[in-house]
């Protein structure tokens, strides 16, 4: 249960992430795959080693809104750095 929680906690995040920076560059948005974005971002984000910190301390304490934060901080400039490639 935990697990399909992160997963969604995640999927959220990178979501949130690409949302914010859709808002500043519409155009670009617009050609962009945002379903290979996210699977991208996301297991960019799962290899790093500050989200298998933030896994911990979620199973560690239960708090999916600290996890949550905790991932937009992750995955921004993830996807920041995917869209300048």
């Amino acid at each position: 249960m935990a697990s399909e929680r992160i997963e969604h906690l995640v999927t959220q995040a990178v979501q949130q992430a690409y949302d914010a920076w859709a808002a500043q560059h519409p155009s670009l948005a617009a050609v962009i795959d945002r379903i290979a974005l996210t699977e991208q971002a996301a297991q960019s984000l799962r290899t790093s080693t500050d989200y298998r910190k933030a896994v911990a301390d979620f199973h560690r304490g239960l708090a999916e809104v600290d996890l949550l934060n905790r991932l937009l901080d992750l995955v921004a400039p993830i996807i920041a750095g995917l869209l300048q490639t």
